[in-house]
């Protein structure tokens, strides 16, 4: 497995701009997948990531508090258009832009890059909360 180091200082930087006063963020990692609209679909998986926080019962203070962890271009320029707090994760030699079929080779490494990105937060020093999209995609948004 490949692994890459982080710019401490970028993800640092991100850390501090998300975090509450007792060092906690929210984490969600995203990608190409998740940022284009699906042909047939109304919307895109992140906006309705987004929409539940909207819709959630006090619930929007929350977005100040999230991290979209981008691991491509297309999703790291998504999040940047949509003005979201953004932090791309490089990996060397690996394009996580693409869905990865379950248990794969790419889907165990995007796993395990995945993991030490949070062993990273924690040693930062920052508590997280980390989410996944898949309940909405399970609830009828088309693949």
């Amino acid at each position: 497995m490949k692994t890459s180091k982080f710019p401490a200082d970028e993800l640092e930087l991100a850390l501090e701009r998300v975090s509450t006063p007792n060092k906690t963020v929210i984490i969600a990692v995203v990608n190409q997948a998740y940022v284009e609209q699906i042909a047939g679909a109304e919307t895109t998986m992140l906006d309705l990531f987004l929409e539940s926080f909207w819709l959630g019962e006090d619930t929007r203070p929350l977005l100040d508090h999230l991290l979209l962890v981008s691991v491509d271009q297309i999703a790291y320029e998504m999040c940047f258009f949509k003005r979201l707090n953004c932090y791309k994760l490089e990996t060397e030699g690996v394009d996580f832009g693409k869905e990865q079929i379950f248990m794969s080779q790419d889907f165990i490494n995007m796993m395990w890059r995945g993991t030490l990105l949070l062993l990273d937060i924690l040693k930062h020093g920052y508590n997280f909360i980390f989410t996944t999209f898949n309940m909405a995609k399970e609830r009828g948004h088309p693949r």
